[in-house]
């Protein structure tokens, strides 16, 4: 399975030179070389624990008193990291912690783009959730690792190309998307050679981190369809090391039941695997069941009386939605326009009470932290608590369309319908929100149920406007334009305008 993934990466990186992309003839590679660093003259703006400009800079802070510095890599230890064949430089790199990081890069170009991508591309793309799957694993695995840093240089070139927050003109993203494209095709043969040369030796998790970094470079270049079919490869990985480990994975925990794979890397598959599920049936596509082959409803789901942290509030949340996900999807649409409605398998039914029961659990446990975060200063909590009520809101407001037997209440389905619409439209006018892909589903699901369960017509619309005003925004593996064919293609069913 590892060595396919290699496979497919590099075919995927010659279908992009049949795309017309034209790459600049490849200079030279430097000699092997440690980098020798100018100490910049940094202001201490006296920020603690660490100050930031400092830190910005990847200079040490001298504000403060420390009582043990690390030691500086030396020559060797560098070397050490390296085959003895490999053309790479070592750089510094600002982190999150005191000391900065050694990146094993090609030449300083490649550390030019790693660096953005760390500093710019990987905030926004994390969005409001993962954060620490890629400051903690993904970025960190790519320091050390020459394959998988040519990967996240690529996407940092990439979306410097095509995300900047710089209205950049075509003359000047060009460059930035020539080296993404020529870089690209380099990491992936490296990442096929890392794996041929010792595929039994930590190359799983590499190939499992290559796979997350190859879906999001797809998914920047608007081929979504490539980086879902890219996927199918990594979901298989993951499913034999999941079967062949020692325990059940649980999500609610996010607790890797695979010692050498992270807890936040289990949980992006995991998360993936959902996703795609719950786009199948919008977009039509042959439907599969879940790629890990997890069973979930084994899992008990108890539910605290009170969520600490919106990690925790979203674990559990996805713990009790994803059962039900593939064959919610599928009633949905089967029940919509049905007239008179149909009746659903019995055992569906109970399934759904069951989930509407624990959705309302949560939710109680969810509101002291869903108020503290509106009376807070942080725009960034406040989205990630919308974004989280959005998604209860609009799974129990699918699940009470679907078991519903009379239609005929005027104010049916009204009050969750409105407040998905509503805290949607808070979250899409925050400045930081992006109309670029992000790797977490957000509001664009929501927007979607409202169209197809809600029986207002004038919210359906109003929904439906939100999510044309956010194209071509992707969130995971759900696309803002699918969606909007998808809610035009309905209310013209539905005999809307």
């Amino acid at each position: 399975y590892i060595y396919v993934i290699a496979a497919y990466c590099v075919k995927g990186c010659l279908h992009r030179s049949s795309l017309g992309v034209e790459l600049r003839s490849r200079k030279p590679e430097r000699a092997v070389k440690l980098a020798v660093f100018r100490t910049r003259r940094v202001k201490c703006d006296e920020g603690r624990p660490h100050c930031t400009r400092c830190l910005g800079y990847g200079a040490d802070c001298e504000g403060y008193e420390y009582a043990v510095r690390k030691a500086a890599p030396t020559r060797s230890s560098l070397k050490e990291l390296l085959p003895q064949t490999s053309h790479h430089q070592a750089f510094l790199l600002p982190s999150q912690g005191k000391s900065p990081y050694t990146a094993i890069v090609h030449d300083d170009r490649e550390y030019s783009y790693f660096l953005y991508f760390q500093e710019e591309a990987a905030p926004n793309i994390s969005g409001s959730f993962d954060r620490d799957l890629w400051n903690h694993v993904i970025i960190q695995a790519s320091w050390k690792e020459p394959s998988l840093s040519g990967l996240v240089a690529s996407l940092g070139a990439l979306y410097k190309a095509r995300n900047s927050t710089m209205a950049l003109s075509e003359g000047k993203t060009e460059p930035h998307e020539q080296y993404a494209f020529q870089n690209y095709g380099r990491a992936l043969r490296e990442l096929q050679a890392r794996i041929s040369a010792n595929p039994y030796r930590d190359t799983t998790r590499i190939a499992l981190i290559a796979s997350l970094l190859i879906y999001c470079f797809e998914n920047i270049y608007g081929e979504i369809d490539s980086a879902l079919g890219h996927l199918e490869g990594a979901f298989r990985l993951m499913q034999k090391q999941l079967k062949n480990a020692n325990r059940p994975y649980k999500h609610s925990d996010n607790v890797s039941p695979i010692s050498s794979l992270d807890d936040d890397l289990v949980g992006a598959f995991f998360r993936l695997d959902s996703g795609v599920l719950s786009r199948d049936h919008i977009c039509e596509a042959e439907h599969i069941g879940s790629r890990l082959g997890i069973k979930y409803l084994e899992d008990n789901c108890d539910v605290p009386e009170r969520f600490a942290t919106i990690s925790e509030a979203r674990n559990y949340l996805e713990h009790i939605q994803f059962p039900n996900i593939p064959t919610l999807s599928r009633d949905l649409l089967s029940r919509l326009n049905t007239l008179p409605l149909s009746s659903i398998d019995e055992k569906a039914r109970c399934m759904y009470k069951i989930m509407c029961f624990h959705l309302r659990r949560w939710d109680v446990a969810f509101t002291p932290l869903y108020e503290k975060a509106l009376t807070q200063n942080s725009k960034e909590t406040f989205a990630a608590a919308a974004i989280l009520r959005v998604r209860a809101r609009s799974t129990e407001l699918a699940s009470k369309r679907v078991c519903a037997q009379d239609l005929s209440p005027p104010d049916l389905f009204i009050a969750e319908s409105r407040e998905i619409v509503n805290l949607s439209k808070l979250v899409a006018s925050d400045p930081s929100f992006r109309k670029s892909f992000v790797w977490d589903c957000g509001i664009v699901p929501g927007l979607s149920i409202v169209v197809a369960a809600c029986l207002d017509m004038s919210i359906q619309k109003e929904a439906l406007e939100v999510l044309k005003q956010i194209v071509p925004r992707r969130e995971g593996a759900w696309d803002s334009l699918t969606a909007v064919k998808f809610g035009e293609r309905f209310l013209r069913m539905d005999g809307g305008d």
